[in-house]
C-alpha cells in the first residue's frame, strides 16, 4: 500500500494584490474535490479538480480564461497515466465545456494523443461531451484582457495502490495568436507521469516549457534517484539559467510528500495526504 497524496496547483504569475486570497480559496476547493475522489484512484483524484478549476473564473482554464488576439478564449488540457504511459489531449478548443473531460476521452479512445480545434470538438460531440456557447469562458473581459502570466491549471496525485496520474487545462497565454499551442496538452512539456518514478506538471512560458522537454526531463532525474524537492527546484532554476523563463512546477514521486516551486511572484498551491 502507497500513501495517497495529492497536489493542486491554480498557476504561476504576477497576481494581482486583491486576488491572491480568493485564488487560494479556489485552489484549495479543488484540492478538496481531488482528495474526495482519492478512494476511486489517482486518475479521478486529478481530474476532479482540474475540473473544479475549470469552473473557477478566477483562473485561467475554462471559464474566465485568458483572451488571445482576437479576443477569444481557446483552451487546451492533458490528462496522463502512469501506469502504461496513457495520455490523451486536447487544444484549441473553443466550444467544449470541460477541456479535461475530452483530454480523458481521447484518452480512453486510445488511437491517437492530441486532437484540436474543430476535429477535437467534433470528436467531444461524438462521444457526448458536454458543449457550450464560446461566450460562456468570457465572464469578465476587461480583465480576462489583463490577466498577465501563462497560469495552467494542474494536479498530480498517487493513489493507494501506487499508481500516478496528472491532468492539466488552460487558457494559455494572454494576446496568444489564434492557434498557438503552448505545453499544457503535449506531454513531456508540460506534464507527465510514470507508476515507476514519479508524476510532474509545469506552469508558466509554455515555449520555454516545450524547448527543454522539461516534465519528462524531471521525471527522467527523479529515475536517477533526486528527490522531489530538489527535483522541483531544479526544473525551476533550470527555466531560469537556460532561457530566462519564468514558471513554477509541482511533483509527487514514488513516495514521500509533494513539493512545489516556483520563480515567479505567486503560484497558488494546495497539498492534501
Amino acid at each position: 500500500m502507497a500513501r495517497p497524496a495529492l497536489i493542486v496547483h491554480g498557476g504561476a504569475g504576477s497576481i494581482p494584490e486583491n486576488e491572491r486570497g480568493d485564488r487560494q480559496a479556489a485552489v484549495e476547493r479543488s484540492r478538496d474535490e481531488g482528495w474526495a475522489r482519492i478512494g476511486a484512484g489517482a486518475l479521478a483524484a486529478v481530474v476532479a479538480a482540474v475540473r473544479r478549476m475549470e469552473d473557477e473564473p478566477l483562473l485561467n482554464a475554462g471559464i474566465g480564461a485568458c483572451l488571445n488576439s482576437d479576443g477569444e478564449v481557446e483552451l487546451d488540457a492533458g490528462v496522463m497515466e502512469g501506469d502504461g504511459l496513457r495520455v490523451g489531449a486536447a487544444a484549441c478548443l473553443r466550444d467544449v465545456r470541460h477541456p479535461i473531460d475530452l483530454a480523458v476521452a481521447v484518452m480512453e479512445d486510445g488511437r491517437h494523443v492530441l486532437l484540436a480545434a474543430s476535429g477535437a470538438s467534433r470528436f467531444a460531440r461524438e462521444h457526448g461531451l458536454e458543449m457550450a456557447d464560446p461566450s460562456l469562458f468570457i465572464t469578465d473581459r476587461k480583465r480576462q484582457q489583463l490577466l498577465e502570466g501563462a497560469d495552467t491549471v494542474g494536479a498530480v496525485a498517487r493513489d493507494a495502490d501506487g499508481r500516478i496520474a496528472v491532468a492539466v487545462s488552460t487558457g494559455g497565454r494572454t494576446g496568444k495568436l489564434p492557434g498557438r499551442v503552448g505545453d499544457s496538452p503535449i506531454a513531456g512539456a508540460g506534464f507527465y507521469a510514470d507508476d515507476r518514478f514519479g508524476g510532474v506538471c509545469g506552469t508558466g512560458q509554455g515555449e520555454a516549457y516545450i524547448r527543454l522537454g522539461l516534465a519528462r526531463l524531471m521525471v527522467v532525474e527523479l529515475q536517477h534517484g533526486m528527490d522531489p524537492a530538489s527535483v522541483a527546484k531544479g526544473a525551476v532554476d533550470h527555466l531560469a539559467k537556460t532561457l530566462r523563463a519564468s514558471g513554477g512546477v509541482i511533483v509527487v514521486g514514488r513516495e514521500g510528500s509533494p513539493q512545489a516551486a516556483f520563480n515567479t511572484p505567486a503560484m497558488p498551491f494546495a497539498i492534501a495526504e
